[in-house]
């Protein structure tokens, strides 16, 4: 699992969220652990660039779609940075996890 700090994370989503691309966006994981929950913050990029997006929640098995845009690029980045912070300020540990490794916990 890759670990960041606030601050790394943060920066790296407005990285994320000003660059724009031809080629088709990777989604992105963060799995955040508190005693033994756990929950899951994903942005899914249904396009080539970084719109259409969605930011989705999964918690006790059940996913929702909280946040979504088909337009304004940066804005799917900026609410999921938001939410993984409440969760941090909530007393959960977040990290950003690699499609990879996120593939090998749900098989387990």
């Amino acid at each position: 699992m890759i670990k960041l700090n606030k601050t790394l994370f943060v920066s790296t989503c407005l990285v994320a969220a000003m660059s724009t691309s031809a080629i088709a966006r990777e989604n992105r994981t963060t799995l955040c652990v508190h005693d033994n929950q756990t929950r899951i913050i994903d942005i899914v990029y249904s396009g080539e660039g970084n719109v259409p997006c969605e930011v989705q929640y999964t918690k006790l098995g059940e996913t929702k779609t909280l946040w979504s845009a088909n337009y304004k690029v940066g804005y799917c980045e900026n609410k999921a940075t938001a939410f993984v912070e409440k969760q941090i300020g909530w007393g959960w540990s977040c990290d950003l996890v690699a499609h990879d490794e996120m593939k090998e916990e749900t098989a387990q």
